[in-house]
């Protein structure tokens, strides 16, 4: 797709958006071409940090109102082809989408690619962002406010006029702070649609494989249309539709999933579900030590489509040269999706076009130099907490502190680290099993600010071995003081 803004004259253009001429102050009009020939083929046999994969070939396109535009194929052309981008053919093809500016029109042009998908007035439209922390924008932590800008619009022209947004934070996080600081109550406050925390929705019971799940109603009652975040995750490889999908059963629902295996219990939520279509947000997308603040922006600037959300996730994880999460094999397995790249349909960019190194998250990094997970699959809450008090004892010097948390811990995992502390009481159990001692135990119900100072007191003493009575009962009194001072 070619786009130009052109003034109303016709004698000035531009490749990038702008609302008024600025010569003459006069309209614009956007000009939008979805055919174009070869006019120009140059062969690249010179590999790059951004194109890893030759021989490929940059086209020089243009359409019918003499607008150019250059576009990577690995595909061989010739001088005056047409160049034309077909429509999908099957239900579970994944469109890729380079957006250039405009987010909303190379949206429309990606759901118009899909197969079979219809919506019509009648439809209850339900967006899923991805909003689990408190973060801007530009942090690409939570799913793009432009694209669900562009969503809604696309939808109201479509003629729908019953469209709610719906999400709940990490465990651990305020929904509603999460939602305006990323702007997204900003999107709903300016289409007059509602924001819905389903921390607090009414909860329906779904079962498979004696696994029960605590649903929201409005997840069952709605079409839905799935808006994560592409990005990487330290727990599990990456955050996509997937596992943006988590977060649509309850609190208790979330911890017993991950008690009993995130990437086994994963698949399973996703059979219980009507389908959805998915729009993965890579319009920044995330990487490294993602899915929270720790990652880094990865300027990506692409959508990906589809209505399996199993083939969607691998094929950005496919493009993003990262290894295959194990959940998508037991999610194929289960009949959820298709997980086979080369039996998926991709539509649009190719898939080896496009693909790009991501830094990979690290499964034993936090916020703290000093201080490293030991992860075995925490639930969100524990996880979260775990970053976050890491975070606030940034700056401070001090010996190694391996953090134990989650269920899925072995004594493997456990050789050769030193100074260990067990939080919350997955952690604690299992290390019992174990027969490994902790230096230090944090039950998930102690205070905050306690869990800090212990933990502070960890980081700055090489010698202390373990927690005293005297410890606890100065974190305590600390912590009691804290919570006094910030009441006046």
């Amino acid at each position: 797709m070619i786009i130009r803004w052109v003034s109303e004259d016709g004698k000035r253009k531009w490749i990038y958006p702008i609302k008024r001429d600025i010569y003459t102050k006069g309209k614009i009009v956007k000009q939008v071409s979805k055919k174009a020939k070869v006019i120009g083929i140059t062969k690249v046999n010179i590999p790059s940090p951004m194109h890893p994969i030759i021989p490929y070939y940059v086209l020089l396109l243009e359409d019918e109102h003499s607008n150019r535009i250059p576009k990577k194929t690995m595909r061989e052309y010739k001088i005056g082809e047409d160049y034309e981008i077909s429509l999908a053919t099957t239900d579970g093809a994944v469109i890729i989408t380079k957006i250039k500016y405009d987010v909303y029109e190379y949206l429309k042009e990606s759901i118009e690619l899909l197969h079979n998908y219809g919506i019509s007035p009648e439809d209850k439209i339900l967006i899923k962002p991805s909003i689990i922390e408190p973060a801007y924008q530009y942090q690409s932590v939570t799913t793009n406010p432009e694209l669900l800008d562009a969503l809604i619009t696309y939808l109201k022209e479509k003629g729908i006029k019953d469209i709610v947004v719906a999400e709940q934070a990490m465990l651990g996080n305020d929904t509603m702070a999460s939602a305006k600081k990323s702007g997204i109550l900003d999107v709903c406050k300016k289409h007059e649609i509602s924001f819905v925390d389903l921390a607090k929705s009414e909860y329906i019971e779904k079962t498979y494989d004696n696994f029960n799940f605590r649903i929201a109603r409005e997840i069952l009652e709605r079409k839905v249309i799935n808006l994560p975040v592409m990005k990487t995750n330290s727990q599990i490889v990456i955050s996509g539709a997937m596992e943006n999908m988590l977060r649509i059963v309850d609190e208790e629902t979330q911890k017993k999933m991950f008690k009993n295996d995130i990437e086994k219990t994963l698949p399973k939520l996703i059979k219980v579900v009507p389908e959805f279509l998915s729009i993965g947000d890579a319009t920044i997308g995330l990487q490294a030590q993602g899915p929270t603040l720790l990652g880094e922006p990865a300027f990506l600037n692409m959508l990906f489509l589809s209505k399996d959300p199993v083939a969607l996730d691998a094929v950005f994880t496919e493009a993003s040269m990262l290894k295959k999460p194990h959940y998508l094999k037991i999610a194929d397995v289960l009949g959820v999706g298709n997980c086979d790249t080369e039996k998926i349909e991709v539509i649009g960019d190719e898939l080896e076009a496009i693909k790009c190194p991501l830094k990979a998250a690290e499964n034993n990094a936090s916020a703290h130099t000093n201080m490293k997970l030991i992860d075995g699959k925490a639930n969100p809450y524990i996880f979260n907490i775990a970053l976050k008090m890491t975070a606030k004892l940034v700056g401070l010097l001090g010996e190694e502190v391996n953090l134990v948390i989650g269920s899925f811990i072995t004594k493997e995992m456990l050789q050769k680290k030193s100074r260990l502390v067990a939080y919350g009481k997955d952690a604690i159990e299992q290390m019992e099993k174990l027969g490994v001692k902790a230096i230090a135990e944090i039950p998930e119900e102690m205070g905050d600010i306690e869990k800090v100072i212990l933990l502070k007191s960890i980081l700055q003493n090489p010698n202390k071995e373990n927690i005293t009575v005297a410890d606890n009962l100065k974190s305590k009194i600390i912590g009691l003081g804290m919570k006094v001072r910030k009441k006046f």
